[in-house]
């Protein structure tokens, strides 16, 4: 089982981000359908980090 730090953080979303996150639940319905609000918000930017950091991008950051 994946063992899972919660650190009490505040995000603040603008409207177009608040409008992505709800677009990428609707697209993770499957993923996320059991969860409430706060823990689809966390699972979906936690997800985010996830592939961001495994981009490209942060990778050539990474090796520097």
């Amino acid at each position: 089982m994946e063992e899972n730090e919660v650190i009490g953080k505040r995000v603040n979303l603008d409207v177009k981000n608040i409008k992505r996150v709800k677009i990428m639940a609707t697209l993770l319905e499957d993923e996320v359908s059991e969860l409430n609000e706060k823990k689809k918000l966390d699972y979906i930017i936690n997800k985010a980090i996830e592939s961001y950091y495994g981009s490209d991008q942060i990778r050539k950051l990474l090796e520097l």
